[in-house]
């Protein structure tokens, strides 16, 4: 076969592989391992005997093309696992639902004028508790000074007004607690939250959970 022959034939696959592209869909108008295949044999079949292709170049083709396959397969893998992670994710969140569950962090809704007791726990004896609670806005309504306090957990009433005395409005107030030992020095306090939860939702993926008429990010 000469040189003019191989060159026709090469060019009729190709022209047949560019057929075939346009007969699909855009979005499967790309070069696959089965289009590749078909041009390296055709390539192989119609190759001139006294001056063959280079071996080293075809088998780096093959080789890359191996690779190319090999890391689609993983790449699909991989999506596969996220997406069974995500459905595990959306199972154990629903678990929650109408459970009593603890959150870290000061914070009770208010609802006609009532409120959850203010929960919090220090590690060690204090000389001096103060809580703030701190409105919707941001701004301080009502400090309550508690005096000595034991170590352990500690629950604190608070009837639902503000430093004068006035019924505050419906929302979620959060709470700040600063103890201090008889050195004066600063004792960490954590504080925290106790709820049923009513309602699950997913914002971006992430997974909330309603407590107290809150959605609490489940982390």
């Amino acid at each position: 076969m000469n040189e003019s022959s191989v060159q026709n034939a090469v060019h009729a696959a190709g022209n047949a592989l560019q057929k075939s592209f346009t007969t699909r869909a855009p979005e499967s108008n790309k070069l696959g391992k089965d289009e590749f295949m078909k041009l390296l044999m055709a390539q192989v079949t119609h190759q001139d005997p006294l001056n063959p292709m280079d071996s080293k170049g075809m088998m780096d083709q093959l080789t890359g093309m191996g690779s190319l396959e090999q890391l689609v397969n993983l790449n699909k893998a991989v999506g596969q696992l996220s997406e069974t992670q995500a459905d595990v994710l959306r199972a154990n969140t629903f678990s929650f639902l109408d459970k009593d569950v603890t959150i870290r962090g000061g914070g009770v809704p208010v609802n006609a004028g009532q409120a959850p007791a203010l929960q919090f726990a220090i590690p060690r004896d204090a000389e001096s508790v103060k809580l703030t609670i701190v409105s919707p806005q941001g701004s301080p309504v009502r400090e309550l000074e508690l005096g000595a306090q034991g170590p352990g957990n500690h629950a604190v009433t608070w009837d639902g007004q503000d430093a004068e005395g006035k019924p505050v409005p419906d929302g979620f107030y959060k709470y700040t607690v600063a103890a201090r030992a008889k050195d004066d020095a600063a004792i960490p306090v954590d504080m925290f939250v106790r709820g049923k939860v009513s309602g699950v939702r997913f914002e971006h993926g992430r997974p909330k959970l309603t407590v107290n008429g809150e959605d609490i990010d489940m982390r």
